[in-house]
């Protein structure tokens, strides 16, 4: 099949039926889960003034996807994920429901945010290995990576739109209504996801155990060089890096001195930046090659640009920064995201998205939830530098090793 190239690659994508109605209902999707993001951070920092709380909430929600990520990802390669995905995505409508009842009748308290939290982490370890592997069964390989990239062109698109209709919302009406209208929203994506046709029930009946399946993903993980690379540098990316965005509250209210309108304005720049980075990855016209370069040349992108990001107290200069970071990490993602699902083979793919789902949210977690620590004694600002610098010795010892790296992750597997 010859791969499409430019944005002809995007029309073909949106020429198939169910994946047309997937980003339809992605849409409302994002929208609902960045007013929730913004609507449970201020609700947090509002409670508390605390960085470490805001670290322990986004904790909350990532830690499952660690505990439950592997068991998960093998259940996704022995069922029919599409109807896995269905209901955990009814049930995360509900968790919003719920929040929205509670902070409404004044009964939240941050203990109960936190419990709560949690129960949608376990929610989402399910539904993410589930929605991974549906993109691939939609659209095939070939048109891997610019449904990859259409997908974060929705999820990020609203990564702006989503906090602006927060800020506006949690200003004239409060967190609790955020929570309503992000069960709206989780309500319209499960009525499309009702009448996609998806088939996802598994060729044949598996016979082994789960625990000998999800050994046998493991061991595959670790013989794949390229594959084990990609994660590795994701981890300390996800430590390092990733946890920035989490505390953006903080830089709001402390390094800024800005409202709920900073932070909005803040996550809409980000999320900008980051819908600017996926157009273009959607819209390459060489499909996998060179991806791997890419997302090497992102750690380097990225490094600077915290650096630069931490040194500044000017609001808007931090604002323009926060866009080239929602650049640079939404290429490093969806390329990173790419090449491990085109170079997977098709029988190991649940338990190898799992695994990344769990690195990309759950690593970050920590990585938050040690910042914001660290940053009610010293600050914001000292950590993110140095994490910074961390990026660049990190970049130095991988970029060696691109070639090697290329020829592992941009070869199609042998038995596809």
């Amino acid at each position: 099949m010859k791969i499409p190239g430019g944005f002809d690659s995007i029309r073909q994508c949106l020429h198939i039926r169910d994946y047309r109605l997937y980003v339809i209902g992605n849409v409302a999707h994002g929208l609902g889960v960045w007013i929730l993001r913004m609507s449970m951070g201020w609700l947090a920092w509002e409670m508390t003034k605390s960085t470490a709380w805001l670290g322990g909430i986004v904790m909350a929600e990532m830690v499952p996807s660690l505990v439950l990520g592997l068991f998960a990802g093998t259940l996704v390669d022995r069922v029919n994920y599409f109807r896995l995905m269905r209901i955990t995505q009814g049930l995360a409508m509900v968790f919003a429901a719920t929040l929205a009842v509670l902070t409404l009748m004044g009964l939240m308290n941050i203990w109960l945010l936190f419990g709560l939290t949690m129960f949608r982490g376990c929610l989402m370890a399910f539904n993410r290995p589930s929605r991974g592997a549906l993109i691939h069964h939609l659209v095939g390989r070939d048109l891997l990576a610019p449904a990859l990239a259409i997908g974060s062109i929705t999820h990020n698109g609203t990564r702006f739109i989503g906090p602006a209709i927060g800020g506006l919302i949690i200003v004239g009406a409060g967190t609790g209504w955020g929570f309503a209208t992000t069960a709206g929203m989780l309500l319209f994506y499960s009525i499309i996801l009702g009448v996609m046709h998806a088939d996802t029930t598994p060729r044949k009946r598996q016979t082994r155990s789960v625990i000998s399946e999800t050994r046998e993903g493991l061991a595959y993980l670790k013989s794949h060089r390229g594959i084990r690379m990609q994660l590795v540098l994701l981890i300390i990316m996800g430590i390092i890096a990733k946890p920035v965005t989490d505390l953006l509250p903080g830089f709001a209210g402390q390094v800024f001195e800005r409202g709920a309108d900073g932070l909005a304005m803040l996550l809409s720049a980000h999320g900008i930046g980051a819908t600017c980075g996926a157009v273009w990855l959607a819209s390459r016209p060489s499909g996998i090659e060179g991806l791997t370069r890419i997302s090497l040349l992102s750690v380097l992108f990225l490094a600077l640009l915290l650096m630069a990001f931490a040194a500044t107290d000017v609001f808007y200069l931090g604002v323009f920064f926060i866009a080239l970071l929602g650049f640079g990490f939404i290429t490093l993602n969806v390329s990173s995201q790419t090449l491990i699902q085109s170079a997977v083979e098709p029988n190991f793919r649940g338990r190898v998205i799992s695994v990344h789902g769990m690195v990309m949210l759950g690593v970050p977690a920590f990585g938050a939830l040690s910042l914001g620590l660290v940053a009610d004694y010293i600050g914001l600002r000292l950590p993110v530098l140095i994490g910074g610098a961390i990026c660049i010795f990190v970049w130095l010892a991988v970029w060696s090793q691109r070639k090697t790296l290329e020829s592992s992750l941009e070869t199609p597997p042998v038995s596809q």
